[in-house]
């Protein structure tokens, strides 16, 4: 297997602009560190690998038949390409709808009580029985905030289970730096972690719902925004559970409206009962819907507010504004979302 593709990307950026102002004996010296650096990288990734197939390989007896097909979809997402084919080419599966999901994750025992535990998710699953999984996880929380995401790859659905590889950054690319890469640790929050879901077909709005967690040691640590005058600290739990709904879902009654003219609009909603955040996605649908983030902005608000102003693009663009909201112990209370172009097409 080779090494997170974001991850040695920015080794090479960062060891490429290093090298340009090396010469002679400093070059080489440049270029062992990088290959070095870059074993090493490699070495944890075979050693996350080789974890989680040791893991499922010991408790499989144990599964319920459900959890086989689980365990079986984890474990074939590290496998080879070749062996993945072979794996797929013995099924005939049939079960969970496809589309565009979109929801919310809740982390769990970050030991942070004070700050907010909720981000924003979406999926977009292959309406076949056997297919592809993209999608994005967003820790954004504040309109300053840059948009960090964690991007899905290597993510497969099979019947009514989803599973896969997401990797990605929670700060701008300006903060990645060697540090991360030479101590593996978490200085700067370049992520690898899994993710696995199924499709629960009981619930309401038929949500496809499951977790995620980090492979490389992050839970319990603090971050904050590389923005200026952007005050935004949270801290990551290495373990979150996710909820997605198809977008003609409601819960609640929240009454999302989008009204005013051109660069004016506005969402607006109203609170329910009880509640405590408020989550405010604009998703692209179309680059949602074609495998790029299709995540604009997120944001998360307090009780008190009802309004929210979408970014306005110069052409009409297809977006979904999605409201979500939860209590105090971050239980989703309200849904939903409304589809219009912004601005409206002629």
């Amino acid at each position: 297997m080779s090494a997170p593709k974001l991850l040695l990307s920015a080794l090479t950026l960062s060891m490429a602009s290093l090298a340009l102002s090396a010469c002679g004996s400093d070059g080489d010296k440049v270029k062992e560190e990088y290959d070095r650096i870059e074993d090493q990288v490699k070495e944890e990734y075979d050693r996350i690998e080789d974890k989680v197939k040791e893991e499922y390989k010991e408790v499989e007896d144990k599964l319920s038949d459900d959890e086989k097909s689980m365990a079986e979809i984890l474990e074939s997402v590290f496998l080879p390409e070749e062996s993945l084919d072979n794996f797929l080419d013995k099924l005939t599966p049939e079960g969970g709808l496809g589309g565009l999901y979109v929801g919310h994750f809740v982390e769990i025992e970050d030991g942070d009580d004070n700050d907010i535990d909720i981000g924003a998710v979406y999926f977009d699953i292959s309406k076949d029985g056997l297919g592809s999984v993209d999608g994005s996880f967003s820790y954004q929380q504040q309109a300053c905030q840059e948009n960090n995401t964690l991007g899905i790859n290597s993510a497969i659905k099979v019947d009514n289970y989803i599973a896969g590889k997401v990797t990605g950054s929670l700060d701008t690319l300006a903060f990645l730096d060697v540090k991360y890469v030479n101590d593996l640790g978490i200085e700067t929050p370049n992520l690898f972690t899994t993710f696995a879901g199924s499709f629960e077909k009981k619930q309401a709005g038929t949500a496809w719902q499951g977790s995620f967690e980090y492979q490389d040691g992050l839970g319990g640590q603090t971050l904050t925004s590389s923005e200026k005058n952007c005050n935004v600290t949270y801290t990551i739990s290495d373990r979150s559970n996710f909820k997605t709904y198809p977008l003609d879902y409601r819960l609640g009654e929240l009454n999302v409206d989008v009204s005013g003219n051109g660069s004016q609009k506005v969402a607006t909603w109203q609170n329910p009962r009880n509640t405590q955040y408020i989550l405010v996605s604009q998703i692209d649908i179309n680059k949602a819907e074609t495998g790029a983030n299709g995540y604009v902005q997120n944001l998360v608000l307090s009780a008190g507010e009802t309004t929210f102003s979408p970014l306005i693009p110069a052409s009409p663009t297809n977006y979904a504004i999605v409201v979500q909201a939860f209590d105090a112990a971050n239980d989703l209370i309200g849904y939903q979302a409304v589809v219009q172009d912004l601005p409206e097409s002629l």
